[in-house]
């Protein structure tokens, strides 16, 4: 799940710098952790103490921290200013309030398969119609798969956390999901690289988040743990939103594209395992073999085919 959150693979466009391809291997890895943590510390942040704006307040301020010394080098001026606004919602408020929210109705292993399995198809269709992008037929197999695993994640009540309005996190999870599809088409169409996108989704998402969180919305970061607050706050503002963001770059010129998105393959399975330890959220059978054939179907729609 990316800033994917949980999450997104931020389109990449190759440089000439040469990576070792232990490097890649190194890196693609990084960002499974990082992306498999999110979910469960997402999760684990809902659950406790902080709001859901606490939470996106922390990631927008450390994360603008952070690229604060690069935004007048990478910002992204032959951009029309709708389109940066555009870019910033695909990863920033809209998606991080659905996807929040959604944690505070499902566990972890459903939030890994719903958001990072659905992605390609959601990316797929989007690029079909935008950017003429027709998926061949191993990729419309893959996302057939997905589809499978999503539906017995759907009927799932077995896994720890699963209430009767899990449905609800679903909802929101997929709609979390569309946005970050709408994200990657978008820097793919606009030609923006990672480090532009970077600078500007904090930046951006603090500018008109930080009113309305100052003085509408409600807080209980001042009587939260600090140990809570750091936790939500380097992880969520370095994590995804930075650090993900470098190690995907340099894994894609290592390894290339497809060998990168197929290790995000394991980001599903890797959160439902850190879940059980972390959370105490056991996954059903229902979910095991959903999580099974949504990591086959997130595979094909990557590029691995089983015949090569």
């Amino acid at each position: 799940m990316s800033e994917r959150g949980g999450a997104a693979a931020p389109a990449v466009h190759p440089v000439s710098s040469p990576v070792p391809p232990l490097y890649g291997w190194l890196a693609a890895f990084a960002v499974v952790l990082i992306w498999s943590g999110w979910v469960v510390v997402s999760r684990f942040g809902v659950v406790q103490t902080l709001t859901i704006y606490d939470m996106m307040a922390l990631r927008f301020a450390v994360a603008a921290i952070a690229v604060a010394p690069f935004v007048w080098r990478y910002w992204p001026r032959r951009l029309r200013w709708w389109q940066i606004v555009l870019v910033a919602c695909g990863q920033g408020t809209p998606y991080l309030l659905l996807a929040f929210g959604g944690f505070q109705y499902a566990p972890a292993s459903h939030a890994g398969i719903m958001m990072n399995g659905t992605l390609p198809i959601f990316a797929a269709v989007l690029g079909w119609i935008w950017l003429k992008d027709r998926p061949d037929s191993w990729r419309v197999a893959g996302m057939a798969v997905i589809l499978a695993g999503c539906v017995l994640i759907g009927w799932d009540r077995g896994t720890g956390g699963v209430d009767s309005d899990v449905w609800v996190g679903h909802v929101m999870f997929l709609a979390a999901t569309l946005f970050v599809a709408f994200f990657l088409i978008a820097t793919k169409a606009w030609h923006l690289t990672p480090v532009q996108t970077m600078v500007c989704i904090p930046i951006l998402n603090l500018m008109w988040f930080a009113p309305f969180y100052l003085t509408l919305l409600p807080k209980a970061v001042t009587t939260a743990p600090w140990s809570e607050i750091l936790l939500q706050g380097l992880y969520q503002g370095l994590g995804p939103s930075v650090i993900a963001i470098l190690c995907f770059t340099t894994a894609v010129r290592s390894i290339g594209t497809s060998s990168t998105a197929a290790m995000m393959a394991m980001v599903p399975g890797m959160a439902a395992l850190l879940a059980i330890p972390l959370l105490g959220e056991w996954p059903s059978a229902f979910a095991w073999t959903g999580l099974v054939l949504a990591t086959g179907g997130i595979l094909l729609a990557a590029g691995w085919r089983p015949m090569k």
